[in-house]
Formats: C-alpha cells, structure tokens, sequence
C-alpha cells in the first residue's frame, strides 16, 4: 500500500493540533477532573516527547486506514465529488463512528465507571479529529 506522506503526515499532525486545542484550551480544567487527573500527576506521568511521539505515530496509523477508504471509493467509483475537502470530512466522520472506535471509547468509558463528561469530551475530541483528518486526506491525497 502507498503512503501519501503529504496527506496522511498532515492529517496526522491535525490530531496533535486539535488536541492541543481541545484538551489544552477549551476543556482542559473539565476533562482533567472527569479524566481524574491533576498537573503533578501528568508532570509524573510519560515524558512528553514520548507521549506526543507515540500520539504522532497512533495518528499516522489511523490516517492509513482513512486514507485508504477514501481514495478506494474514488477509484472504484471515480471522483464522486467536486469538494474533496468535505467528501473526506463525510468519511472522516462515518469513519470516526464505524471504524474509529467511538462505540468502543463509549463500551470502555462505561466500564470504567466514567461519568458523561468524559465520554463527551472525548467523543467530541475523536469526531472533529477524524473529519478533519478526512478532509485534509481528501483534499491533499
């Protein structure tokens, strides 16, 4: 299978930047209390050139799948769109609930005794996360 290293690079980063901005900025205090966390435990925890290297990669890993998706359907079906930006937002997002794991965020979430806020935060983080990583898939690959 190719790589698309412009594609998938770019939507693989995406997840870091929308992560930043969705657990850093808009519900950081939120998600640490849900997530049970505290700044001294996540000083403690994975050095962050790990946690972030590991994220990159876990990223790109997805953004194969994706991509493959996408451009398969282009090629049995020819270009189906004159917006290939928002073809991919619309795979990214089936993507994000049939294949991205969001039942499976949701089933874990619920064992573990998590409360909604968690669930929806993270659920929220993942659906933007992978219409994103779809577009920009559609658009650059």
């Amino acid at each position: 299978m190719t790589i698309h290293w412009l594609a998938q690079g770019s939507a693989a980063v995406s997840a870091l930047v929308i992560g930043f901005i969705w657990y850093g900025l808009l519900f950081k205090n939120t998600w640490m209390k849900a997530s049970g966390l505290t700044l001294a435990k996540i000083k403690n925890g994975i050095h962050p050139a790990i946690l972030y290297g590991l994220v990159l990669v876990l990223a790109f890993i997805m953004t194969k799948g994706l991509y493959h998706h996408i451009i398969s359907i282009h090629a049995k079906f020819g270009s189906t769109t004159e917006y290939p930006f928002w073809h991919g937002v619309s795979h990214g997002l089936s993507d994000s609930f049939f294949y991205g794991g969001i039942s499976v965020l949701i089933i874990n979430a619920l064992f573990d005794q998590r409360n909604w806020k968690y669930i929806l935060i993270n659920m929220g983080y993942w659906i933007i996360t992978f219409a994103v990583m779809g577009g920009l898939i559609g658009y650059l690959g």
